[in-house]
This record gives C-alpha cells, structure tokens and sequence, in this order.
C-alpha cells in the first residue's frame, strides 16, 4: 500500500524565490509591445524587434535588440538555455 504524505502549497513568494538568480526567461518583444510594458522606452521603434530576458518574478534583466549581448550575458552569468514550448 502507498504511503500518503500531505504537501503545505507554497505561497506565491515562496515559489517565486525558487529561482530567484539562477532562472531567466526569454522573451521576444516588438518595440510596440516594449513602450507599452515599458514608458520609459517611448523613442523604441514601434516596429523594431528586442529581446528580453525576465527573472523569475518578473524583473527585466536585460533587453536588448542584440542577440549577441544577449547570448553574452547568459556566458557572462553562466546560465544554461533550456527549451521550453
């Protein structure tokens, strides 16, 4: 017979510390879709194409329209890219 362990759920901050500085998300941003999630961003070109890394509650960490710096921050920070779809 199975044994039956009762799990407390974690609360919302407890699960976003999880990852907290070592995930990163990624997400490509038009310029459009940037200066309405950032104002301070208003001289973006509506049509211009960013890429955006989040931390793991949401913090932007890096946005760029240089998939160079971008791939050189993850080598800078020794974060590994795994593929979620």
């Amino acid at each position: 017979m199975a044994q039956h362990t009762q799990q407390t759920p974690l609360s919302k901050e407890d699960f976003l510390a999880l990852g907290e500085d070592k995930i990163v998300y990624r997400r490509h941003l038009t310029g459009k879709q940037l200066k309405t999630m950032f104002p301070e961003a208003k001289d973006a070109p509506e049509q211009a194409e960013f890429e955006a890394l989040f931390a793991a509650d949401g913090t932007p960490v890096l946005i760029t329209d240089d998939s160079a710096a971008l791939r050189q921050w993850l080598d800078d920070t020794g974060h590994n890219v795994t593929v979620r779809h």
